[in-house]
Order: structure tokens, then C-alpha cells, then sequence
């Protein structure tokens, strides 16, 4: 039987995982980021590795960065050095012989959950991750949306405050300097500070918990963040008019009225046209989606799998 082995690339993290042809998930796993020169290497002898136990007959790729879903290439990436540039899918099936495609994280995530999670039979949907940035990818009659050089989808480089913070992208008031979990973890140091306390970083998960046991500081951070995620959101659903709005993240992850709060935001400030049913939910595949995603896009390849 023939099997796809699947690898989700981050900046601290590889994750992998093998499917069979029938998109189960039979073991997964992963193992730290090595440096950019060493990714093909290291993809290398994990599939060989696992050619021990598996047949493998194609090699999915969802990595952080700017792609050519095409070439197989990174066309930019700030979370891994020297990254920029690699020929990544045509250096990988040069080491295997073996098919390789390759795909932007987030794209991956949506597919993903598109083809087996939250989005499954939407024809009209966006999907955000929130953590040090946002990542977004838009859906309109069931296809991702790439525009026309493969770069659609930037909703974290949206200005949502005039000469606001400055972003990474080199401008300034970018949605993501006010609504990514990176921002909010920021946001809380400095309210801290401003306190009389020590303004440590704190994971977002953490500031969550002192939400939930309504910490002053902590909920005044939090107003703000679900303030300006909304902002962008209102402005995603007054643009595409999405059946869904699907959020990933660590920060959805537990329990907590974070998608909640974020919908009724929503109905203070979407017109009313466009209904009140709640639009925002979380993603059901978590940190699986991009594995998933690689998975459909291998089988694609194929000939294996229907479009989504």
C-alpha cells in the first residue's frame, strides 16, 4: 500500500506524519527546526527512515513563508534564516525521487480544514492562525484564493490604526501589531508595567487563565485585543461575505468565551444585512490542519483526490 508522509515546517518545529491513501493519520510526530541549509537533509533521512515501515509514494510540504505552490520554492521567509529562496520541493525530490509538493502553512491549514475539519462542504470561508503574526488564506467557491502572484490572503498586513505600531512588513498600524497573540502577550507586559508589576512575558494561554479569573489587567488587555480582532474581522465580512470564519492558534485552544466574545463583538458591528448567525469558530484539526492540507494537496498530485 502506498503511503504520503507529510511534513509541517515552523521556525522551532518540523512536524511530520504519514497517511495512508485513505487520509487516516497513522503516526505523527516532530523534531526541532535545524538550520535552513540542513531542512532538505533532515526531510531526507526522516523519510528514509521511515521507508522502513512505510511505502512512501509522495512527500507533502506545508511550510511557514512566502510560496511558489508551482516551483516548489520559498519565496521569502523572516521566521527561518537564509530560508529565502530554497528550491525546496525540486532539492527534495532530487535526494528521494520521489513527488514532492510544497505549500504555505496557512494555505495548507485552510485545505486542510476545507477537506477533513471545520470548513468541510463551505464554499466561502476564511481561515486565520493567530500567534506571532496572523496567517490568513481566503476560500471563495471552494478554492483558495492566491491572486495573482500567490500572495492573496495578507489580512495581517491590513492597517486598522494610522501610523499605529510598527510592523515587521515595514509599515505602520498593521492588524497583526494589535491582534496577532503576539501582540496581546505585548500588550499585557506593558499594562503590567504601567502597574507596578514586573511586565514578564506571559504566554497567551496564561493571560487567558487570568481572564477567566477576572484579573483587572489582564481583562482590559483583552477587551483590546478582541476589540481590534473584530475590526479586522468586520471589515473580512463586509468584503467576502464568508459562510465562516475559522481562528487558529494555541490561543483557541482551551476552554474559554474567546470565540465568543469575538462573535458578539461581531453583531455590535457587522450590518445587519448579513444576519446574526455567529460566523467566528475555531478550527477542529488544531496543529493537524497543515498536516492534513500537505496530505490533499500530495494526493492531488496524484490523481488521487478530488478538488476540494
Amino acid at each position: 500500500m502506498s503511503h504520503i508522509v507529510c511534513f509541517d515546517i515552523g521556525g522551532t518545529f518540523i512536524k511530520y506524519g504519514v497517511f495512508n491513501p485513505k487520509s487516516h493519520l497513522l503516526v505523527k510526530s516532530k523534531m526541532a527546526t535545524p538550520t535552513s541549509h540542513e531542512i532538505p537533509d533532515v526531510l531526507n533521512k526522516k523519510v528514509k527512515s521511515l521507508q522502513h515501515d512505510f511505502h512512501i509514494s509522495a512527500i507533502g510540504i506545508s511550510s511557514c513563508g512566502l510560496v511558489d505552490r508551482e516551483k516548489g520554492m520559498i519565496l521569502f521567509s523572516n521566521n527561518i534564516q537564509g530560508y529565502s529562496g530554497m528550491k525546496l520541493g525540486e532539492i527534495l525530490f532530487s535526494l528521494t525521487q520521489i513527488p514532492v509538493s510544497v505549500e504555505n502553512d496557512v494555505k495548507s491549514a485552510c485545505l486542510g480544514e476545507m477537506w477533513k475539519g471545520a470548513v468541510k462542504d463551505k464554499r466561502n470561508a476564511v481561515f486565520l492562525t493567530l500567534g506571532t503574526g496572523i496567517g490568513s488564506s481566503i476560500v471563495m467557491d471552494g478554492r483558495i484564493v492566491n491572486g495573482s502572484s500567490g500572495l492573496a490572503g495578507e489580512l495581517g498586513h491590513t492597517v486598522v490604526v494610522a501610523g499605529g505600531k510598527s510592523c515587521s512588513c515595514g509599515r505602520k498600524g498593521c492588524l497583526e501589531r494589535y491582534a496577532s497573540t503576539s501582540a496581546f502577550v505585548q500588550d499585557y507586559k506593558e499594562e503590567a508595567l504601567q502597574n507596578g508589576m514586573t511586565g514578564e512575558d506571559v504566554p497567551g494561554e496564561t493571560i487567558m487563565e487570568l481572564v477567566m479569573r477576572a484579573d483587572p489587567i489582564a481583562l482590559a488587555v483583552y477587551q483590546r485585543f478582541i476589540h481590534y480582532i473584530s475590526m479586522g474581522l468586520t471589515n473580512v465580512i463586509h468584503l467576502l461575505n464568508p459562510e465562516k470564519i475559522i481562528i487558529g492558534g494555541g490561543i483557541t485552544e482551551g476552554e474559554g468565551p474567546f470565540i465568543q466574545d469575538i462573535n458578539i463583538q461581531l453583531r455590535n458591528e457587522v450590518m445587519d444585512v448579513y444576519g446574526n448567525e455567529d460566523t467566528v469558530i475555531a478550527s477542529s484539526l488544531g496543529n493537524d490542519a497543515g498536516l492534513y492540507g500537505a496530505c490533499y494537496l500530495a494526493l492531488n498530485r496524484m490523481n488521487m483526490k478530488e478538488s476540494v
